[in-house]
């Protein structure tokens, strides 16, 4: 004998909540995602692989957290001056940064994010 319950949570009184926990995470994340930010464009300043001669390259690196719809959470990583391009691809990218920084932080940030929910008691 076999019998079966089925429930639709989303037309059910626990859909607000659940949306409520959902945004409180999405938050979370933000949170999480600025903060790692900040860390990797200091990272980036800090070991940068060229030797400074107007110290621009240096000061534009950045690492901005953006939101580009509802469901994804960006970190972007750049270079402001022109020639930022060119550190990164010339040279057999000896100069590199972006790009190997991008490579070694992204799995930290998914371990992280997994950790943060982990500790998520609901």
């Amino acid at each position: 004998m076999e019998a079966q319950l089925d429930f639709d949570y989303v037309n059910s009184s626990l859909s607000k909540g659940i949306d409520k926990v959902s945004s409180k995470i999405g938050i979370a994340v933000l949170m999480y995602c600025a903060t790692k930010a900040k860390e990797i464009e200091f990272q980036m300043k800090a070991n940068r692989p060229w030797t400074d001669r107007t110290n621009m390259a240096k000061a534009t690196l950045s690492a901005k957290v953006s939101q580009p719809n509802p469901t994804t959470i960006r970190i972007t990583l750049a270079h402001g001056v022109e020639y930022g391009i060119w550190l990164e691809l010339a040279n057999e990218k000896n100069y590199a940064i972006v790009g190997p920084t991008v490579r070694d932080e992204s799995p930290r940030v998914i371990k992280d994010m997994q950790d943060l929910l982990n500790k998520i008691k609901l």
